[in-house]
C-alpha cells in the first residue's frame, strides 16, 4: 500500500474513533447528570454522609501519603514544624473564564512543616486570601490549587524542584549558572510532584506538594531552602487537569527554610548481600534512609519477545519527524488498534509473565515489611537483551526500626527465593 493511502486511511479512521469518543463522553455526561440527580433526590433524608474525596484527605493528612515508612520517620520526630511568619504580596486575581480582575487583593503564603531526605521533600504551604478575593473565589470553593513556577533552591544555588523552564533560565541567569533545564545533573534534581489541597477554612487553604527524586538523583544535604512563586493557580471545578485552572493570583512571594540540622546531617546505611538460596537472584545495592529502604535487585530470567510491529507501525516511523504536533494522535491510534490483535496479545501476555515479581523484605526479629505505598515512583522493572531483569524498590523499613540482618522474599511465576542482607562495616 503506498504511503499517502495508509496515511489517508489512518485520518479517516482517527476521525471515526474521535467521533465516537465524544458520543461517549455525552453519554457519560447524560448519566453522570442523571445519577447526580438521583443522589441528590436521596440524599434529602440521608445525614452523616462522607464523600470520597473528604476520606481520602483524612487518609493524606495522616502521614503525606508517601507510606509507613514515612510516617514511622514523622512519629519519631523527623519532620519540622517552621513556625514562621507569612509572606505577604499584593496580588492581582483574574478568572480567564469570566475576565474578572481584581486589583491588590493582598496574599499571604508560608511553609508549615516539611520533611526531607534524599528521595523525598514534603512540604505544606498555608495560603491566605484576602476579603477582596471573595469576590471571585473563596477557601471553601477551592478544589484545585498549585504553584505553576514554583522554584526551589538551597544556600549553593542547587534546584531542587521547578518545572517551568522560564522561571528556571530566569533564575540561573540572574544567578550566573550554567545549568540547562532538560539536563538533569548535580545541581538541578529530576523531580516529580504530587499535589493535593488537604485543608480549607475561612479565607485559608491549605496545600501539600510531594517532590520526590527519580531514581538517578537525590536531593542534597541543604541548610537552606529558598522558595519562590508568582503565581497561584486555583479552580472551583472539581475534575480540572493542572494547568487549566481558570483563577490566577499574579504577584511574588520569597520564603527562606531553615533545614533543621536532623536533616541535613541525615547519614545512608548500606547494606551488603551475604546469601541467597538462588543464584538467580541477587540484591546489588541495599540503602536505608530516615524514611524507607530501597533495594536494586538482578533476577536472571529471559529476554523480551519481540514487539510487534505493523504496516502502519512502519509508515509512522517515517514520518515523525514531519508533523511533531499531529505525531501524538497517530500513535494512540495505530496504539490501541495494534491492542486489539491476537499477536499483540500474545505478546501482552508473555511480558507481564516476565515481569510478574513480587517482594517483601524481614528483619532479623520476623517483621515484615511491604511496598512503600506513594506518589513516587516505586517498583520499576527492565529487562536486558541477556534476559536479565533489573528491579528497583522502596520498603517501609527506617533507621527507626532498623536490624543488622534483612532477609528479602521473592516470588517469581511459582519460584521462591531469600536474599540475606547485613549492614556494610563501618570503615
Amino acid at each position: 500500500m503506498s504511503k499517502e493511502r495508509v496515511f489517508s486511511n489512518l485520518k479517516e479512521s482517527i476521525a471515526i474513533e474521535n467521533y465516537k469518543e465524544i458520543r461517549k463522553r455525552q453519554n457519560k455526561i447524560k448519566r453522570v447528570i442523571q445519577s447526580t440527580l438521583t443522589v441528590t433526590l436521596c440524599g434529602l433524608s440521608v445525614t452523616g454522609i462522607v464523600f470520597a474525596k473528604d476520606i481520602s484527605t483524612k487518609i493524606y493528612n495522616n502521614f503525606f501519603l508517601t507510606g509507613n515508612g514515612m510516617a514511622t520517620a514523622m512519629s519519631e520526630g523527623y519532620i519540622e514544624n517552621t513556625d514562621m511568619e507569612y509572606q505577604n504580596s499584593e496580588a492581582t486575581v483574574e478568572n480567564s473564564k469570566t475576565g474578572q480582575i481584581i486589583e491588590d487583593a493582598s496574599t499571604q503564603i508560608k511553609v508549615s512543616e516539611f520533611v526531607m531526605d534524599d528521595l523525598n521533600l514534603s512540604m505544606t504551604f498555608d495560603v491566605v486570601l484576602s476579603d477582596k478575593s471573595k469576590e471571585i473565589i473563596t477557601a471553601e470553593e477551592t478544589w484545585k490549587i498549585n504553584f505553576p513556577d514554583l522554584l526551589i533552591s538551597d544556600e549553593n544555588n542547587n534546584i531542587l524542584y521547578c518545572q517551568d523552564r522560564e522561571t528556571f533560565e530566569n533564575y540561573c541567569k540572574e544567578n550566573n549558572l550554567d545549568y540547562h533545564f532538560t539536563e538533569f545533573g548535580e545541581n538541578y534534581c529530576n523531580t516529580g510532584v504530587n499535589i493535593v489541597p488537604i485543608e480549607k477554612e475561612g479565607n485559608r487553604v491549605k496545600v501539600v506538594y510531594n517532590i520526590y527524586t527519580g531514581s538517578e538523583t537525590s536531593f542534597p544535604k541543604s541548610k537552606k531552602l529558598k522558595v519562590q512563586m508568582k503565581q497561584i493557580k486555583m479552580s472551583k471545578e472539581e475534575e480540572t487537569v493542572m494547568g487549566g485552572e481558570e483563577i490566577t493570583l499574579t504577584g511574588d512571594w520569597k520564603i527562606d527554610v531553615d533545614v533543621p540540622e536532623k536533616m541535613y546531617n541525615r547519614e545512608t546505611i548500606l547494606y551488603t548481600q551475604k546469601s541467597t538460596t538462588n543464584e538467580n537472584y541477587k540484591v546489588t545495592s541495599a540503602a536505608l534512609y530516615d524514611t524507607g529502604i530501597e533495594l536494586t535487585m538482578k533476577i536472571k530470567t529471559e529476554a523480551l519477545p519481540e514487539h510487534p510491529t505493523s504496516e502502519e507501525w512502519e509508515f509512522f516511523k517515517t514520518i515523525c519527524d514531519e508533523d511533531p504536533y499531529g505525531m501524538p494522535e497517530i500513535m494512540n491510534y495505530i496504539s490501541w488498534k495494534d491492542m486489539q490483535t491476537d499477536e499483540y496479545k500474545a505478546y501482552s501476555e508473555k511480558c507481564r509473565y516476565l515481569y510478574n515479581i513480587t517482594a517483601y523484605i524481614l528483619d532479623e526479629n520476623g517483621q515484615k515489611y511491604e511496598m512503600t505505598m506513594g506518589p513516587r515512583e516505586n517498583g520499576s522493572k527492565s529487562i536486558d537483551e541477556n534476559g536479565i531483569m533489573t528491579y528497583t524498590a522502596m520498603f517501609d523499613m527506617t533507621k527507626y526500626n532498623q536490624s543488622d540482618k534483612v532477609i528479602v522474599h521473592f516470588d517469581y511465576n511459582g519460584e521462591s527465593c531469600e536474599v540475606v542482607l547485613e549492614k556494610k562495616e563501618e570503615k
